[in-house]
């Protein structure tokens, strides 16, 4: 179950950039048609709104930008008007406040009953493109899988930005990606409680960073040898199921996009959904969605459901689930066997409706928020399941890979300093995490390392990680902290006698 966070107070700097562009998009002269000077406009060569139907189509835009959105029901059209709050929030559920009559279901009326739905496809997306900062980014958090070939879900880390490639366009940037506690297997994966969660939030606060989405695989292997998976979501199965489809929406309800457009103070979100899995070509390939606000709505009142065996079907809930609960109809549009369109009910309902796709790729120049090491990894959070664990040896090995000049790159990586306010031997304090975060953000080297000199709370922690390394029990060969199953190839923790992935015993 997702919890209702409070709606952050400040506006994204994007939203508040945006909101001062005139949106028009400029047209150079056209040589087929443009028979004037250079200094002289036509209908060819005038600019042209964002929301424009012809130029979207021209450029192959699938969606308008939500501030182009903005723009065109703010324009007027020749009506004469300007609408200062146009965006207006769908309602799925009951209004159990209404005081016109006695609480539902003892009375209702039509103020406070929700509409029918009729659902469409989403015209506009809150995010016009996912950009992923660089390729070991996304390679440390296959990694997972690579070994275990257990399913791996994560949070990514960044920040929203103009995207100049659509009209007031709007990208998430990827630089991290935060794994969170949760069960793994070879075909799912389920969410654990998250103890550190307001650690997270409050050193993504410092570093001027926040939550843009989550990222999960589905990857079967093809061939090892070759390094290919199956392509199991396309046009003739499934993009995104109905049950991701719900989590998606929950996670949307949660991380709310503040807007001033609207009287609520919010509409939609900006959080995306991205799914890691074999295309075409059988490689690993990552896919971007968003569910529309009408599927979220859905999902806030309860009533949209995964069906059993049909992934790519969602199903309308038709008993409640309490005796307040209250399912309102849903229908959609489609077109019969002859043509001509009709009205469905949601008992079936495809979630190709409910659906709007955001392109997800990397820039041509890779970009790095946080520094890759060359030598040594300071592990990701939670994978103690696969031998990977953080502190002890990996953070005393870490430490060794990085001279007192370096501590500015050694500091400049998000696993490491979440490690610093989570661990469980001696945890930094909130002042001092701080301070070191704001020398991360400016890369002032002096200021990390007059930070990496004065701050008692780290010295303690270095000589606990050595003592526990020391401590350790280590395999004889390799001089891990985990052995590799001859028969599959798992990274079992020492001291195990069998593997905890096939079950069969230990060949060393």
């Amino acid at each position: 179950m997702v919890v209702e966070v409070p709606l952050k107070e400040k506006l994204d700097e994007v939203d508040v950039f945006l909101a001062t562009q005139d949106g028009q998009v400029q047209r150079g002269k056209d040589p087929k048609f443009c028979r004037h000077g250079a200094r002289q406009k036509c209908t060819h060569c005038l600019p042209v709104d964002p929301y424009d139907e012809e130029y979207l189509k021209e450029k192959e835009i699938k969606h308008m930008s939500f501030h182009s959105y903005i723009r065109k029901l703010t324009a007027g059209h020749g009506k004469g008007t300007h609408l200062k709050k146009p965006l207006e929030n769908l309602r799925c559920s009951i209004d159990l406040e209404c005081t016109a009559h006695k609480t539902f279901p003892k009375g209702i009326c039509t103020k406070c009953k929700p509409p029918v739905v009729t659902l469409n496809r989403q015209k506009y997306r809150h995010v016009d493109n996912v950009q992923i900062e660089n390729q070991e980014l996304v390679n440390s958090f296959l990694n997972y899988w690579r070994v275990s070939g257990h399913q791996r879900l994560g949070f990514l880390i960044g920040k929203y930005q103009p995207f100049s490639d659509v009209p007031l366009g709007i990208k998430a940037t990827v630089a991290a990606i935060y794994e969170p506690p949760q069960t793994s297997k070879s075909d799912g994966v389920a969410l654990l409680n998250d103890p550190n969660e307001t650690e997270v939030d409050k050193l993504l606060s410092w570093l001027g960073l926040q939550r843009v989405g989550w990222i999960f695989t589905d990857l079967w292997t093809a061939d090892r040898s070759e390094g290919t998976v199956h392509c199991t979501r396309h046009k003739d199965s499934y993009f995104l199921s109905a049950e991701e489809c719900i989590t998606a929406g929950n996670l949307q309800n949660k991380f709310k996009n503040l807007t001033e457009y609207c009287t609520d103070r919010y509409f939609g979100s900006k959080f995306v959904t991205i799914v890691a899995s074999g295309d075409e070509t059988l490689h690993v390939n990552f896919h971007g969605y968003q569910v529309s606000n009408q599927c979220a709505a859905l999902v806030d009142a309860k009533i949209l459901c995964p069906t059993l065996y049909t992934p790519e079907l969602a199903y309308i809930r038709e008993k409640p689930l309490s005796e307040t609960h209250y399912i309102t109809d849903v229908q959609y549009t489609e077109k019969n066997e002859y043509g001509a369109e009709v009205q469905r009910n949601g008992r079936p309902l495809p979630v190709e409706y409910l659906l709007v796709d955001v392109p997800t790729g990397m820039p041509k120049e890779p970009h790095y928020t946080f520094v890759v090491p060359k030598t040594i990894d300071f592990h990701v959070e939670n994978r103690k399941e696969i031998g990977q664990f953080q502190g002890g040896g990996n953070l005393a090995d870490y430490c060794a890979a990085f001279s007192m000049n370096q501590f500015l790159e050694q500091a400049t990586n998000f696993h490491f300093l979440l490690f610093l306010m989570t661990n469980e031997m001696l945890r930094i304090g909130d002042d001092a995490m701080k301070r070191l975060c704001d020398a991360v953000v400016k890369q002032d080297r002096g200021e990390a390392m007059d930070w990496a000199k004065g701050c008692e709370d780290w010295h303690q922690l270095v000589a606990l990680s050595h003592a526990q390394s020391d401590q350790m029990p280590m395999n004889e060969e390799s001089g891990n902290t985990s052995w590799s199953c001859g028969h599959c190839t798992f990274e079992n923790e020492v001291g195990r006698p069998d593997c905890a992935m096939c079950g069969l015993p230990s060949t060393a």
